[in-house]
């Protein structure tokens, strides 16, 4: 019924403290009370966090700063371990429910089989470290899941990638999508040295050599090992200028982790005998090794869960609960990921009476917003509500032209204020998909890659990567008429299908969840047009665009 992310509403990009105003929503939207609910899910065990952390203790206490590193993760541990108070000591003396706390990696796998609606399915899952496990390969038949293999840290690709962040100057557990986005710039020149880092040995478990990845400093501080560094180069400042070598080191080991993922899920095909698979944990925020994945594993379809991240696995500790305590009572996967929170026409009007905007309603909202996209404009969306997880798909979106090359840099420059080497999704109609982007007949959450062919890469270049991929979002009518009504007329006026769609947001803040976070990032911004139907607010050379004779 409702599924969303603290940070959106505390505005503090990555938020991880307890939840208290996603918490609160996800009641009032479920028309609940405290004293209506009857269990809760919990994402980890606190109790083997704390056991793992003591039993690798001694590799943190010979290090600086490790003693204050282990106090940490164990008063973490502790805190998750006491989640019951900290929900009776917000929601009062009527909250009774009895709280289960659930393994990390079951809940990334049934999050993601749940929402796939897959009735069953083969399971990857991947990410820094759960309690102690890494990845997990298994299957779900009849919501039963079936474990193949698992992996225990240190043998971590999740640390792999954020160590690879961290050392090309970026902040490891956030800007991992930068890496991935700079990978395609550069060669594969370090490749055997990430081979031999980073490796399954065909069982279905991951090997890290720990001799050249340096993990014994904890999961957030590891580094490459003086051999390593000595054959990639010093670690870059953040700021400093973007090297080959940065750009070739980025693209080696994202094809490490390419291989090894694909190695993985051609291992569950072959030994599950399912056509069907679904990803999930942080790594599966990869697109484009979930695009190699679809592309070569052998499976008929592929879901990586939108939300693969740990928000994800909110959603799949109330699935295990829900089998556990009503196993007679049948699950319904929701239709999309608009699972956040929205507003009424009132809030949005009161929103802008409040900021003394002008503001018309406009008829054929829909096809305004697509003549402003046509004409070069920037055109923010916000409509419906909120999506669940880190990507925007209509609802908290910022559009733009694709067809225009220098459209690339001037949302990076004037809008999103963020590194120019990063690239931007196309939103297509789902029909048109298969013209565009080689395969895609699905990808209704810009979370794998595809090729563009050449052809249509020259009509489309501000969304075509430098790789000749894309990040594809199809856009189907039912799940959001009004978004699909503006690509069809960007359609109808260019005969292009295609729309350049991005995050609402600007470097370091979070996705707009309100109105009024809207109308900020739209004043703070380069943005020229904000459309929050049935609302339209444009700025002076924007409202000049409107104005003028249309020639269509």
């Amino acid at each position: 019924m409702a599924a969303a992310e603290e940070e959106r509403f505390r505005r503090i990009k990555h938020y991880a403290d307890y939840p208290a105003r996603a918490v609160e929503f996800v009641l009032k939207q479920a028309g609940l009370e405290p004293c209506d609910l009857d269990h809760v899910g919990y994402y980890m065990l606190p109790g083997l966090v704390f056991r793992e952390n003591l039993q690798f203790s001694r590799h943190y206490l010979l290090r600086s700063g490790g003693p204050t590193f282990l106090a940490g993760q164990l008063a973490a541990s502790r805190k998750m371990a006491n989640i019951e108070t900290r929900l009776r000591d917000h929601l009062g003396s009527s909250f009774k429910a009895r709280v289960h706390f659930i393994e990390h990696h079951v809940a990334h796998a049934y999050a993601a089989a749940f929402c796939s609606g897959f009735e069953s399915c083969a399971v990857l899952t991947m990410d820094g470290v759960g309690e102690r496990d890494t990845s997990l390969l298994g299957a779900i038949r009849g919501w039963k899941l079936e474990r193949l293999a698992s992996s225990r840290y240190p043998n971590s690709p999740g640390v792999f990638y954020s160590t690879l962040t961290r050392h090309l100057g970026f902040e490891p557990d956030s800007d991992e999508y930068k890496v991935m986005g700079l990978s395609s710039y550069g060669q594969p020149e370090f490749i055997d040295l990430f081979r031999r880092m980073i490796r399954t040995p065909g069982n279905g478990r991951i090997v890290v050599d720990t001799r050249m990845l340096d993990i014994s400093r904890g999961v957030h501080t590891a580094r490459f090992s003086p051999e390593v560094a000595g054959k990639i180069g010093a670690p870059r400042l953040p700021g400093e200028e973007m090297a080959q070598r940065h750009e070739n080191t980025a693209c080696s080991a994202q094809r490490a982790l390419d291989e090894l993922g694909l190695s993985l899920a051609r291992l569950l095909r072959e030994k599950t005998g399912l056509d069907k698979l679904v990803i999930s944990g942080g790594v599966g925020l990869n697109c484009v090794m979930n695009g190699l994945i679809e592309r070569e594993a052998g499976f008929d379809e592929i879901y990586p869960l939108p939300a693969p991240h740990d928000a994800g696995t909110s959603i799949g500790a109330a699935v295990c609960v829900h089998l556990a305590q009503f196993p007679g009572v049948d699950l319904e996967p929701p239709s999309d990921m608009y699972l956040g929170s929205g507003y009424a026409e009132k809030a949005v009007e009161a929103a802008l009476l409040q900021s003394k905007l002008t503001f018309a309603k406009p008829e054929r909202l829909a096809g305004i917003a697509a003549k402003l996209v046509e004409k070069g404009m920037v055109v923010g969306l916000f409509q419906g509500r909120m999506e669940f997880g880190p990507r925007a798909l209509g609802n908290r979106s910022i559009l733009a032209d694709p067809r225009r090359e220098d459209m690339k840099d001037i949302v990076n420059s004037v809008v999103k204020q963020r590194e120019p080497f990063r690239p931007f999704a196309p939103a297509v109609l789902e029909e048109r998909a298969g013209e565009f982007f080689e395969g895609c007949r699905k990808s209704r959450y810009m979370i794998s890659t595809y090729r563009v062919p050449p052809g249509k890469a020259a009509l489309i270049p501000a969304v075509t990567h430098v790789d000749g991929t894309a990040r594809v979002q199809t856009v189907p009518r039912e799940s959001n008429p009004f978004y699909y009504a503006i690509i069809e007329a960007f359609d109808r006026l260019t005969g292009v299908p295609v729309v350049l769609n991005t995050s609402f947001n600007v470097k370091g803040e979070p996705i707009v969840e309100s109105p009024v976070d809207a109308i900020r990032c739209f004043y703070g911004t380069g943005i020229d047009a904000l459309v929050m139907p049935p609302f339209l607010v444009a700025k002076r050379h924007a409202a000049e665009v409107l104005k003028a004779p249309s020639g269509h």
